[in-house]
């Protein structure tokens, strides 16, 4: 695994952390309570959209960080040859060997 992937593991973990998720639950009230508001001023109204860009936009980092670490591990230096050769078709006597 390369340093890069495991920065993108440890802050997959980070986020997963019970600390985090309180975080995430008071951004959650926090834009509940913004929405059920009668009469919110523009400020306001922007702090509910900008806190919805951000949600999104973590939603797709973690899922491309995701995707990225099992990248990483599926291209580790052993695994690049053995993928190699189980992609290549047997001939002759080499299918008794594999």
């Amino acid at each position: 695994m390369s340093k890069e992937s495991k920065l993108a593991q440890r802050f997959l973990q980070s986020i997963n952390e019970e600390s985090t998720k309180s975080t995430f639950d008071s951004l959650s009230i926090l834009i509940e309570q913004l929405e059920n508001k009668v009469d919110p001023n523009p400020m306001e109204m922007n702090i509910v959209e900008s806190l919805y860009h951000f949600i999104e936009k973590l939603k797709i980092l973690e899922g491309n960080l995701k995707g990225y670490v099992k990248e990483s591990n599926k291209n580790l230096p052993g695994n690049k040859l053995s993928s190699l050769y189980d992609k290549m078709e047997s001939y002759g006597t080499s299918i008794l060997f594999s």
